[in-house]
């Protein structure tokens, strides 16, 4: 396996699977836990993980396909995506990022209306596949029906979003403008951020 990615929960590797490229999820054991809890741990987020992809895949939302999952190396293997992140595809200044970007806003309304809240939304974690928007990595994610939570979540990319993609800001309007579309609740969700951000500028 070739480590592609270390991150604070987990390490992400190329690899085969059947003779396929896939990806290869390893979550990381904490040396501060007890070991018997920091197991129970790792076991519920790796099941909460593939919970999260199961219901986007139903919903219709683009994801990887879960090859495996051993519960036992705290892992799961799921298929390669080819493509750009949206993040490089941005910042090499790409003609279609007012389109990309009312794309990414659809994407998040229907997990959001389907109750996933993604907990990691970044153009880092969405793949450009044959035009299409691929989301990935749920590690941190949760199921939620409340408007705050999609809230912190949406901020959480509309801070990232107007940091690194400084060139595209007008931009962010597309992402709530196709946010909203998508979603019956997206406006409610809006101002809920709205008020949220106000909260921490006054904090």
């Amino acid at each position: 396996m070739k480590l592609l990615k270390q991150g604070a929960e987990a390490k992400l590797f190329i690899s085969e699977y059947l003779g396929k490229k896939c990806m290869v999820k390893v979550r990381e054991h904490k040396s501060y836990r007890e070991k018997s809890l920091d197991e129970r741990i790792l076991k519920g987020r790796m099941r909460s993980e593939a919970a999260l992809l199961s219901r986007a895949k139903k919903a219709g939302i683009r994801t990887p396909v879960i090859q495996k999952i051993d519960t036992g190396n705290f892992s799961i293997t799921c298929e390669f995506i080819e493509g750009k992140t949206l993040r490089e595809e941005l910042q090499e200044g790409s003609r279609n990022a007012k389109a990309r970007c009312k794309s990414l806003g659809a994407l998040v309304a229907k997990l959001h209306s389907n109750g996933i809240i993604h907990g990691d939304l970044t153009t880092s974690n969405i793949i450009v596949h044959r035009g299409r928007l691929v989301c990935l990595d749920f590690g941190l994610g949760d199921f939620s029906a409340k408007p705050e939570d999609k809230a912190v979540d949406l901020l959480c990319l509309k801070k990232m979003f107007l940091s690194t993609h400084f060139a595209f800001l007008e931009c962010w309007k597309d992402v709530e403008q196709g946010y909203c579309r998508n979603y019956a609740g997206g406006k409610r969700v809006i101002g809920q951020m709205a008020a949220v951000e106000s909260r921490a500028r006054y904090y």
